[in-house]
């Protein structure tokens, strides 16, 4: 048995990726979507142990909240504070982060000419964006600028990114427009991380010149389809996508973690009609 820990679940599509994985590998297992609340977490954990649950996964708002109920943790996510997946190894969980990697497979998807050396603009500074931030800074970004509302949240991201990768500058702006339409200007992907359309980014679309580069726009939201920030980009003449490939992307990566078996791709993007 798999598990989603998180509240709420109720809308979550990892149930359906996982099950049909399961299913195409003829697996005797099911992955289900347990809403659990604040305090309950513990319990919640510990009930993985009790029942022999080989794997969960973590999503909002417990990325963080897990780790002090593990029994370890990956460097990064030590790092970057937030787990993902969480594997059972004989009543011991140890937490992962699976979203990072899967980020990047979705930036590559959506542009294969893709290099390292590129500056990267951060929007939110939750726990899927510090795996993403991580990654991308790792993986060669030469800049990367965080904004969040709250500058402290921003703030221990930056340094978080300046001290553990390789990344030459990092740094985080206010949430302002005019310091938003240079970072739009000069940079060439756009890691939009909030939960929510914020009305600052989308006026500052509708007003800036479009820079001759074409930027490209990464929400990691995969309901609506279609989010309004990614409407208002396009809008411009930019390229947007959701988060449904980042999703898949993790969640295949989780599964091999799970079961030591490689993950039927193609099988989990057909469950959520990506092809």
């Amino acid at each position: 048995m798999f598990i989603l820990l998180g509240n709420p679940v109720e809308h979550s599509l990892s149930p359906v990726i996982h099950n049909s994985a399961c299913s195409d590998l003829g697996l005797n297992s099911v992955y289900l979507a347990c809403p659990v609340e604040a305090n309950r977490l513990k319990a919640a954990l510990e009930g993985m142990k009790a029942l022999s649950v080989v794997g969960a996964n973590v999503t909002s708002p417990y990325k963080e909240a897990v780790i002090p109920f593990l029994d370890s943790i990956s460097t990064e996510s030590k790092q970057i504070r937030s787990v993902n997946t969480i594997l059972n190894k004989n009543g011991h969980l140890h937490g992962t982060s699976t979203d990072g990697e899967g980020l990047f497979r979705s930036l590559k998807n959506a542009e294969p000419g893709y290099q390292s050396g590129q500056n990267i603009m951060m929007i939110g500074a939750g726990g899927a964006a510090r795996a993403a931030a991580y990654t991308l800074a790792t993986r060669g970004a030469a800049k990367m600028t965080v904004f969040n509302r709250s500058r402290q949240k921003g703030r221990e991201l930056s340094a978080m990114l300046a001290e553990f990768t390789p990344v030459r500058q990092s740094s985080d702006l206010p949430f302002q427009k005019d310091v938003l339409k240079q970072t739009i200007a000069n940079c060439k992907v756009i890691i939009y991380c909030l939960p929510f359309d914020s009305p600052e980014f989308i006026e500052t679309l509708a007003e800036m010149d479009w820079p001759d580069h074409n930027p490209l726009l990464i929400d990691l939201r995969y309901s609506p389809t279609r989010t309004t920030v990614m409407a208002a980009f396009e809008d411009k003449g930019g390229k947007a996508v959701n988060g449904l490939d980042m999703l898949v992307g993790q969640a295949a990566l989780s599964f091999e973690l799970f079961t030591g078996k490689k993950a039927p791709l193609e099988v989990m993007q057909k469950a959520v009609g990506m092809v």
